[in-house]
């Protein structure tokens, strides 16, 4: 749509140029920030030849100036600024940068009776009267002087268009302009402006400064603001700046999960701070938790449903905008809340992992292509090593019925050599893992099986050698789930396995004994034991085996007996 949009604007200056004795005046408009100068200064610079020239077949080869309305206080000043800034590209004459400068001289003479320099006066005069059959461009509407009227600068626009031929080029955000001059600028419009030329899209800025960024990113930039509307260039500009010193940080070769995450983030943390308060949102918001409870939520409140739409926008463009409250979100969290500055070891750490992780995506991939080769018969005398090569790299991420049916094959074609050295480096695989924890791992590798195949009797076998080797004991296990509030399969598995007697001596010799429960008392560990939540199904079986306890220590005397019985009614209180 840009490129209509040029071509519109060549073909309106085109023809005005060539075929009508009066100039023409063509508004630029859109919201403040969106790439208004950059459209008319890039659309400029491809019509003009590289010599700079004039050529017949080349009308833009002619007089221009630029001229920013910020700071020019009076029509006296602005005539003065046409003139000085002009660039005569088809004349052989050509006025001297010395002449330019010659009003700022004269400014310095002494005012006359007429509240005026004659001499300025004059000259100013004589200078704009050469400007004619040129294009002229204003620019800054918005930040125009209160001491200059737009009143004036129209009149001048429309007398450069009538009285000297010129092409004039309004640049402005018609939204923006100060009330007053807003009113004074429609009443003008229907007068001077012949065509206008919105731009309603930040993404020829966004691509032009972005040309050493992943495409893919680019996109991602590019339908951030489309879908959040956000057309001010600036905030791009601030956003590809950071992305860039963020990379800086990281190794040379990086994963584009890498590249992405870090543009989701620092996309993040500028909306949070450019326009976080009129979206009533902050880095709290975007919790993985609290950012599905803003996607789920149904409430009719006008400012909840802002928020429960703007979530949509985000989920819609990258899932990790709302999905995930990762590494990433807590370095660049600190980032932009100032706590903290990212901690380069951090950010290597959590590259090294996404490069790690697509290296593993793609070998899959690769994997994945060699299977439908086998399955089309398409497969040639290198597939062993090939299907061998990938599969060796991919040992502790693909599921064990996956290696073992790779093995089967390997064998079937008669690649005894490489299914042999492919299974002695899964069942080291296997050794290790078990060594390190044997319940972690059966827990992710071995729970369930849907075939019998030697490795699995591997794991049975030693499972079967090594069933307590490694377990904390009860005592551990219970003051790690009421103490320090956490536990692991380890832990569960202690549970499982602890007898009658292990509760006995835990609760009458273990935890009187112990430091670390000096602030509880036994009675009340058997109560939050009998409620655990580490494996509930156990529970009536841990609190039959305490009343148990309890009972036989009741049986040495009366005094016991009533003693106990009182714990027994304390345990569900």
């Amino acid at each position: 749509m840009l490129n209509e949009k040029q071509e519109r604007l060549k073909e309106l200056l085109e023809n005005n140029i060539k075929n009508e004795k009066v100039g023409t005046a063509i508004a630029i408009t859109g919201s403040w920030g969106i790439g208004k100068t950059y459209f008319w200064k890039a659309f400029l610079d491809s019509q003009l030849s590289d010599e700079r020239i004039y050529k017949k077949n080349n009308v833009f080869n002619r007089k221009y100036a630029y001229v920013s309305l910020f700071g020019i206080e009076s029509l006296g000043d602005l005539k003065t600024e046409i003139y000085s800034n002009i660039e005569n590209y088809h004349s052989t004459v050509e006025i001297p940068r010395w002449i330019k400068n010659l009003p700022s001289i004269f400014k310095d003479t002494k005012v006359s009776q007429f509240g005026v320099s004659a001499p300025a006066k004059i000259f100013d005069s004589l200078m704009f009267n050469q400007v004619k059959d040129a294009i002229i461009c204003f620019d800054d509407f918005e930040r125009m002087s209160n001491k200059l009227d737009i009143k004036d600068v129209m009149g001048l626009a429309n007398q450069l268009k009538l009285e000297k031929n010129c092409q004039v080029i309004l640049i402005l955000d018609e939204s923006k302009t100060e009330d007053k001059n807003k009113e004074k600028y429609a009443e003008y419009k229907e007068k001077l402006i012949d065509e206008t030329i919105k731009i309603t899209s930040v993404e020829p800025l966004i691509r032009e400064n972005a040309k050493d960024i992943d495409g893919k990113l680019v996109d991602l930039m590019v339908e951030f603001a489309e879908k959040l509307e956000i057309h001010n260039f600036r905030f791009f500009q601030k956003v590809i700046k950071l992305y860039k010193q963020f990379l800086e940080q990281l190794p040379e070769q990086v994963a584009y999960s890498t590249k992405e995450i870090i543009l989701v983030r620092i996309l993040q943390g500028y909306l949070i701070e450019d326009y976080g308060q009129s979206l009533n949102v902050g880095w709290n918001n975007f919790t993985t938790e609290k950012a599905m409870e803003i996607l789920e939520q149904t409430n009719d409140d006008d400012l909840n449903k802002v928020t429960h739409n703007l979530f949509n926008k985000l989920n819609n463009i990258h899932y990790k905008f709302t999905g995930s409250s990762d590494g990433w979100f807590i370095q660049f969290k600190n980032w932009f809340e100032q706590k903290d500055q990212s901690n380069r070891d951090i950010l290597y750490s959590l590259a090294n992992s996404e490069l790690i992780s697509e290296e593993v995506e793609l070998l899959k991939e690769q994997r994945k292509k060699l299977w439908d080769q086998f399955w089309n018969n398409k497969i040639d005398i290198d597939f062993p090593k090939q299907l061998f090569d990938r599969t060796l790299l991919l040992i502790g991420v693909l599921e064990i019925e996956n290696l073992d049916f790779t093995c089967t094959i390997l064998n079937k074609l008669g690649a005894l050599e490489l299914a042999n050295e492919l299974s002695d480096k899964i069942y080291q695989w296997i050794d290790i893992e078990l060594k390190e924890d044997q319940l972690s791992f059966i827990d992710n590798f071995a729970s369930w099986k849907r075939s019998k195949n030697n490795f699995y009797e591997y794991i049975d076998k030693y499972q079967e050698e090594h069933l307590y080797e490694g377990l904390p004991s009860l005592l551990e296990t219970v003051h790690q789930y009421t103490i320090n509030n956490g536990w692991s399969p380890k832990h569960v598995r202690s549970l499982e396995i602890a007898s009658k007697n292990d509760w006995k001596e835990l609760l009458f010799e273990k935890i009187p004994n112990d430091e670390r429960f000096q602030y509880v008392n036994s009675n009340l560990i058997a109560s939050k034991m009998i409620k655990q939540s580490m494996k509930p199904e156990l529970n009536q079986h841990i609190k039959k085996m305490i009343i148990e306890i309890y009972e036989e220590k009741g049986l040495e005397s009366e005094f016991y007996k009533n003693y106990m019985n009182y714990l027994i009614t304390r345990l569900d209180d």
